[in-house]
């Protein structure tokens, strides 16, 4: 009965002794969970939703004007000026005679040069004045008593000179009438009438007639044979 009871007091104390090592022992043995941390989602790189496109450039007036090249102390919209110019010289003839019936008269004997850029000034008292040609140069008051012309010396003198060069046209005759050319030299290609005067070289064409007298008759030659 003894052995029994202490049996029973062994098993008691086992089962006391086991049941508290189960818990810590089941700790020791279940794997600690384990978080998976979710991959980091990239955020996209901004990209602009339209390419840029170049900003188109404004395009130049086609409008033509002559071919001069500036000094770096000038400026395009400078206002022209007359500038000195010792080697600058303008030829002509000083008189042109005419048939006393003639209404109009062409002149293309010139001589222009010294400087780079000229202007020129023609005025008559009662003959309208005009160009043959006229390229890359600056022109006013053509078909007028008063003509400027402006532009690159050698491009004046063409126009001064290329077909039938200046021409003059009357309402009457283009006997008694006078010519004057006003020549300077300028910064830049201008059809400023106030440049005209004063001018650096001046220059007046006398127009006169021939010396022939209208009432002189003619008598006819006899042309038969002797």
């Amino acid at each position: 009965m003894i052995k029994l009871l202490k049996r029973v007091i062994l098993l008691v104390c086992v089962g006391f002794v086991v049941s508290q090592m189960l818990p810590s022992l089941a700790d020791q043995l279940t794997p600690d969970p384990t978080v998976e941390s979710a991959p980091a989602v990239a955020s996209p790189s901004p990209t602009s939703s339209e390419s840029a496109s170049p900003s188109p450039s404004p395009s130049s007036s086609a409008e033509p004007s002559p071919d001069i090249t500036y000094l770096e102390s000038e400026s395009p919209t400078a206002k022209a000026k007359i500038i000195d110019s010792a080697s600058l010289f303008f030829k002509t003839p000083n008189s042109l005679q005419v048939d006393p019936r003639a209404k109009s008269v062409r002149m293309d004997s010139f001589a222009l040069g010294g400087a780079e850029i000229v202007l020129v000034c023609a005025n008559s008292n009662r003959a309208n004045i005009s160009l043959s040609a006229a390229s890359d140069i600056l022109v006013n008051g053509e078909g007028t008593r008063s003509l400027i012309i402006s532009g690159s010396a050698p491009k004046v003198l063409s126009a001064l000179t290329a077909g039938h060069g200046l021409t003059l046209n009357s309402q009457s005759r283009i006997s008694e009438v006078t010519l004057t050319f006003q020549v300077s030299a300028v910064n830049k290609p201008s059809i400023d009438p106030d440049l005209c005067v004063p001018s650096q070289i001046t220059r007046p064409v006398a127009i006169s007639a021939l010396g022939v007298d209208l009432g002189i008759v003619k008598a006819p030659v006899n042309m038969g044979k002797k």
